[in-house]
């Protein structure tokens, strides 16, 4: 199913830059399926979305229908520029050369990246990719490519082998105005219907279609009170190359036209030709903003750097783009139906073992360094590498050190474990033989208590002779009560209380002296007549009435 509205279609021939992103994103239902998109850029770098379509699954047959379709959408591919930029799947590849075949197609460097990071993942070899992506002249490239081939010459025969116009901006083609190397405008657009993926076919054409119209309402609302000749993104962006031009000096060589100049600076001199708006680093070509040499030249003549801008990067523009509309839609139940002889069949479903899956497939790397939680980066450790991510660290074979072998720690060691079981029951066994011989002992001294002697009565003759001094005999015979105590075990001793670490500090005890103690009735009687005239804190009598 391929849809391409009209409104989408002649905004983008209106006023966006000719360089079209080319991309793919798999569905998230139970029967499957991928959606394509082709999606530009206008005046101010919003992502502007010309159409897209489902299909079965990627390959070189469904890209080369869905091209088939935007050509016929967007016109002959050679009358209007139009460029390419996408990932580097094979079957992309082989269906743009088939369907358009002199056209210029860009590959993605993030994704050029990523596979040559899977066999080099070396910093410095990453750095000079990058370096020679980036470059505008094709001097720096080479230099750059020369550094590759001194370090790894693998991997610079790897970056050989693709055309060097599709990844270095030193060779890329200046008609689109745009010097992006990545395919960032579709990779917005999938996020932005990330959750639409999940949903049914017609919910999801719905969601895509509410989703563009939102977007191109909202964009022509969002600078319709503007003022200036270039849009805010270009403006910015040409603020910042007019301060670098303060640091180059140009040289005017002499013409009548005051166009052709020689501009000094660091680290190599660059030609200048306002009239044919050339310059050598190629910036301006690449982008149509003036390069920091064109604004130094510019200085010179007293133009202003605005009036040298390409006219695709201007409000004029982006009003044209978003003259166009999206026209809105009845909701379901008012479509018009149609005959049972057209109505699509549903696809056959191969059911796919496990759970369905929801997320893309990730590379080992990628989850470490660029997952949804930022790595802990500790500046103190020397593990830290130059971009600030921390590596994992790399475990050898563990030695045990209690029994020296390897493969285990002392945690998990057997033969500690069977030392330790044998410790243990030696231990209570003989806490068991010590319980026992305390008991014994004190059985046998509860059997062995002394008893007390007893007295023995005096002789009636003894009582006799105490008949002329009669005296009170004390009887010394135990009682009852006594004899049972004296069987019992004696009491065990209670351990004395140990004192507290912090001693409170003895507060005085508050003595309440009576201050009439000790004095005359006389004086106790003035001083309770005093106390009656002495008012409370904070009582004031009623004043007198006159």
């Amino acid at each position: 199913m391929y849809i391409c509205l009209s409104g989408c279609k002649n905004g983008f021939k209106a006023g966006c830059r000719p360089l079209i992103g080319l991309d793919g994103a798999f569905l998230k239902t139970r029967f499957g399926g991928q959606i394509l998109s082709a999606v530009g850029l206008d005046a101010n770098h919003h992502i502007y979305v010309i159409a897209w379509a489902i299909v079965r699954v990627e390959n070189t047959e469904t890209w080369r229908w869905f091209l088939e379709l935007l050509h016929q959408d967007l016109g002959h591919y050679k009358e209007h520029d139009w460029c390419f930029i996408s990932d580097m799947q094979k079957g992309l590849i082989s269906a743009v050369k088939a369907v358009m075949p002199d056209v210029h197609h860009r590959f993605c460097v993030w994704h050029l990246w990523k596979n040559f990071n899977k066999n080099w993942k070396d910093l410095q070899l990453r750095g000079l990719l990058w370096e020679c992506a980036r470059a505008t002249t094709y001097q720096e490239f080479r230099d750059g490519m020369e550094k590759i081939k001194r370090l790894n010459e693998d991997a610079w025969a790897y970056l050989e082998k693709w055309p060097m116009d599709a990844w270095t901006r030193s060779l890329f083609s200046h008609k689109p105005k745009l010097d992006n190397i990545c395919n960032n405008a579709c990779e917005v657009f999938n996020a932005k219907i990330k959750d639409a993926r999940a949903k049914p076919i017609i919910t999801l054409l719905e969601e895509v279609r509410m989703f563009v119209m939102r977007t191109i309402a909202k964009n022509k609302v969002k600078l319709q009170n503007h003022t200036g000749k270039l849009t805010p993104v270009i403006k910015s962006r040409l603020e910042k190359v007019r301060k670098e031009s303060k640091h180059w000096k140009p040289i005017w060589t002499g013409d009548n036209g005051y166009e052709k100049f020689e501009v000094h600076g660091h680290p190599t001199n660059h030609v200048v030709d306002i009239g044919k708006r050339l310059c050598t680093c190629q910036f301006w070509m690449l982008t149509g903003i003036p390069c920091v040499h064109t604004c130094a030249a510019l200085s010179c003549v007293n133009k202003q750097p605005k009036d040298f801008c390409h006219r695709w990067l201007t409000m004029d523009s982006y009003k044209e783009t978003y003259n166009h509309h999206i026209n809105p839609i009845p909701g379901q139940p008012l479509w018009e139906k149609a005959d049972d002889c057209n109505r699509p069949h549903a696809p056959k479903i191969k059911t796919k073992p496990g759970k369905l899956k929801m997320k893309r497939r990730m590379d080992a790397d990628e989850k470490s360094a660029f997952g949804t939680k930022k790595p802990k980066v500790d500046p103190k450790l020397s593990g830290n590498t130059a971009d600030g991510v921390h590596l994992k660290r790399q475990l050898g074979a563990f030695t045990c050190s209690y029994c020296g072998d390897k493969g285990h720690t002392k945690r998990g060691c057997k033969k500690k474990r069977d030392a330790d079981a044998a410790t243990a029951a030696a231990a209570a066994a003989a806490a068991a033989a010590a319980a026992e011989a305390a008991e014994k002992k004190k059985n046998d001294e509860v059997h062995t208590v002394p008893e007390k002697p007893v007295q023995q009565p005096q002789d009636v003759s003894s009582q006799a002779d105490l008949g002329s001094n009669p005296q009170e005999i004390e009887l010394t015979q135990p009682s009852a009560s006594e004899q049972e105590d004296s069987e019992k075990d004696p009491a065990p001793k209670r351990p004395s209380k140990l004192s507290p670490r912090r001693r409170s500090s003895n507060q005085p005890t508050a003595r309440t002296v009576n201050p009439l103690q000790g004095a005359s009735s006389a004086t106790s009687s003035k001083f309770a007549n005093l106390m009656q005239f002495i008012p409370t804190p904070g009582f004031r009598p009623p004043r007198k009435k006159n």
